[in-house]
């Protein structure tokens, strides 16, 4: 039983990451809250995708670059201490390196899947 009260933490680069291949990569979870609105974690991702983003998400650039366009929007090139704020509904195209590694917070007013 996880203790509800103590603060998750981390270190990104040495927490074992499950695979997540739809996305090339893998992911850590760092926290997920018990109504699935919002969840916390690492993700080493890869390729190209185009979502339409089902929540908010917070990513922070950690290694690795990605070209990200939101749909009527100039693309962006975000690397190592980059950050960005993508809303719910948006689409989004991604377009990551091999080594592209973040940290994200999603935020949602449904539960997420992810």
């Amino acid at each position: 039983m996880t203790d509800e009260s103590a603060t998750p933490s981390f270190n990104v680069h040495t927490v074992t990451h499950d695979p997540m291949p739809q996305f090339g990569g893998s992911q850590a979870v760092l926290y997920r809250s018990p109504d699935g609105r919002r969840m916390a974690g690492s993700f080493k991702e890869s390729g190209s995708h185009t979502l339409t983003m089902g929540y908010d998400e917070f990513l922070f650039v950690i290694a690795g670059h990605a070209s990200i366009t939101v749909h009527g929007e100039q693309r962006r090139e975000l690397g190592p201490g980059d950050a960005c704020y993508l809303r719910e509904g948006q689409v989004v195209n991604f377009t990551m390196s091999p080594d592209f590694h973040d940290v994200t917070v999603l935020i949602s007013d449904t539960a997420i899947e992810y």
